[in-house]
């Protein structure tokens, strides 16, 4: 069951959390340092994408969701000429993609690879990411830790607040969350997002998303990456530099293996 984003794309940006944003200095960081071109995976809106090409990162952004992508478009027309150069985007599948460049960096952050629901798809997009690095390139890939082994305990049939924010409209907006089911043999989560937009305490509109995510253990993740022919030289667990086992996310700094 995909998530397109056909009618929330216009209020992904809402998102005013710490985890929405603490990752984009990161990886313009890590782009700064390698050089040469980026391709950013599950790109959407242009949330690390456009900040990167506004420093002069030529980046290419990829993203499965045609809404997401016409947010980005729109987004684009406001920057200068300058940056819309450094900024390439593509409408494409990242399990099964083929570009004529090779990247120095590509990266899937916020999550995006737990989309793919089956370790083929998962096998299947390392794959492309493995054939478009550079032979001495980066990847770098983000999937959020689980606090302890899921289960029922994890289901919520309630509606919990994620965030509220304000539009740039001046629409009030909150997205709220039910933990509907979870799948421990498939290890999938199934959320229902609710979107609220209400003026001067009047609701607007309502717009409902449904998603399921897969959740990967640490050994898991691991397993995926270094099948796929990558060497994991870095783990953090958040963007400063957190250790793996304190912090809150999985982030893999990874190469290709030697003599792969």
């Amino acid at each position: 069951m995909e998530n397109l984003y056909i009618h929330t794309a216009q209020l992904y940006d809402a998102d005013p959390r710490e985890v929405f944003s603490a990752d984009i200095p990161f990886y313009l960081d890590r782009a700064k340092r390698l050089g040469g071109r980026v391709l950013e995976l599950a790109c959407g809106t242009g949330r690390i994408t456009i900040p990167l090409a506004r420093e002069g990162v030529e980046i290419w952004g990829l993203d499965y969701s045609k809404s997401m992508l016409e947010v980005l478009e729109k987004k684009l027309q406001k920057l200068s000429t300058e940056s819309r150069q450094h900024l390439h985007t593509v409408y494409g599948d990242m399990t099964d993609f083929s570009l004529s460049e090779k990247f120095k960096l590509i990266f899937i952050p916020f999550r995006s690879f737990q989309s793919l629901e089956t370790d083929e798809q998962a096998l299947q997009c390392l794959s492309a990411v493995h054939n478009h690095l550079e032979e001495d390139g980066q990847f770098i890939i983000n999937v959020f830790k689980p606090i302890k082994k899921l289960g029922a305990w994890w289901v919520d049939p309630a509606e919990n607040l994620d965030y509220e924010s304000v539009l740039e409209s001046g629409e009030h907006v909150t997205r709220h969350s039910i933990r509907k089911r979870v799948d421990t043999e498939r290890r999938l989560l199934f959320t229902d997002f609710i979107y609220r937009l209400d003026q001067d305490g009047e609701l607007v509109q309502e717009f409902h998303d449904s998603i399921r995510l897969r959740y990967f253990y640490g050994d898991d993740i691991r397993r995926l990456i270094t099948s796929s022919g990558f060497t994991i030289d870095e783990e953090y667990g958040w963007y400063d530099g957190n250790s793996v086992q304190d912090g809150r996310e999985f982030i893999f700094v990874c190469r290709k293996s030697t003599g792969i």
